[in-house]
């Protein structure tokens, strides 16, 4: 089961490595308050993968995913030992689209955030829109995300038991292209 966890968790973190190339949402303001709590977590999450400060990117990385990979320790451990295989050169532009939905529960706030990534692997060019869900316990002042593009065993549900069905999480968008 920790060996599906971690798939996901690849998911997250090549979508999370930010390069030079990077967009990032900080040119955008939300619509309230809790949009722009949405999107200054997402890009302080960006930013501490980019300085590769583990342990202040896992507090942006959902509790239950850390706690699925066995806590803290090794959720970082994990993540500088997938690093090791990602080439500086892969990634070519990532960034935190749109906001596409917020919705509160009587526990919490939960929203769908779009994520775009560019790879050249080789001579392959690869461009997802993934969906990261946000969780928000204190009234939309502070967040933490999970991918939620995941599928097979390990899905949204899974991570968060009590995902509202009102959030409409939309399917995991791929254009792969062989390069000449």
């Amino acid at each position: 089961m920790k060996k599906l966890f971690a798939l996901v968790s690849v998911g997250f973190l090549l979508s999370c490595n930010q390069k030079d190339t990077t967009e990032t949402s900080t040119h955008r303001k939300g619509a309230n308050e809790t949009e722009v709590n949405i999107y200054r977590a997402a890009d302080s999450m960006m930013a501490t993968f980019k300085r590769q400060d583990w342990h202040a990117y896992s507090k942006y990385n959902h509790p239950a995913m850390t706690q699925m990979m066995g806590g803290e320790n090794n959720f970082v451990s994990f993540i500088q030992e997938q690093m090791k295989h990602i080439p500086d050169t892969a990634i070519k532009r990532i960034g935190v689209g749109n906001i596409l939905q917020v919705v509160k529960t009587d526990k919490d706030q939960q929203c769908v955030v779009e994520q775009n990534m560019h790879l050249q692997l080789d001579s392959i060019d690869i461009k997802t829109t993934s969906y990261l869900v946000g969780e928000s316990l204190d009234a939309g002042k502070t967040w933490t995300f999970f991918d939620a593009s995941s599928s097979g065993l390990v899905t949204p549900k899974t991570i968060k038991p009590d995902l509202s069905a009102d959030l409409k999480i939309p399917e995991q968008k791929k254009e792969v292209k062989q390069l000449q």
